[in-house]
C-alpha cells in the first residue's frame, strides 16, 4: 500500500462507516437472510480487512483488535454456507483463508493450518496431493 498518507488514512478511516453499515444490516440479515445475509458477509469482510490494515502497524494491539472480527466473519460465513450452500461454501473458504492468514501473522500456526485445511476441504481440494511434501513440523 504505497499510498499517500492522506489517501491511506481516508481508506482506513472508512472502517467507521463500514461498522455502522454492518451493525445496521445485521438485524435485517437475521430477519431475511435471502435478501441480506450475503451482503452482510461481504461488508463484514471489507470491514475486517480494513481494520487489519489499520492495526497492522500497531503490533502490540493488532491481535486483540481484529481477532473478533475474523472470528465473527467465519461465523457469518458459516451461516451463509448453511443458508445458501452454492454461494456460501466458497465464501466460507475465502474467509477461512483470511483468518488463516491472520493466525499466521500472529504466529498461531496450528490454528492457521486448521483453518487452511478446512478451507481446502470446502473447495474440494483437501484430498489432492501436494506438489512438494512439507517438511516435518
Amino acid at each position: 500500500m504505497q499510498w499517500s498518507p492522506d489517501v491511506r488514512q481516508r481508506y482506513l478511516d472508512s472502517r467507521h462507516a463500514l461498522r455502522e453499515e454492518v451493525d445496521a444490516l445485521a438485524p435485517r440479515a437475521a430477519e431475511d437472510p435471502d435478501q441480506h445475509l450475503a451482503e452482510l458477509v461481504r461488508l463484514h469482510r471489507v470491514l475486517t480487512i480494513r481494520s487489519a490494515g489499520y492495526w497492522e502497524n500497531r503490533t502490540h494491539l493488532f491481535a486483540d483488535q481484529v481477532r473478533s472480527l475474523f472470528d465473527d466473519g467465519v461465523s457469518l460465513a458459516r451461516r451463509l454456507s448453511q443458508h445458501d450452500p452454492a454461494e456460501g461454501t466458497r465464501t466460507l473458504a475465502a474467509i477461512l483463508i483470511d483468518r488463516s492468514t491472520f493466525h499466521t501473522a500472529t504466529s498461531e500456526f496450528k490454528p492457521a493450518l486448521e483453518d487452511f485445511r478446512q478451507a481446502l476441504s470446502y473447495l474440494g481440494e483437501a484430498n489432492q496431493p501436494l506438489r512438494r511434501p512439507l517438511p516435518p513440523a
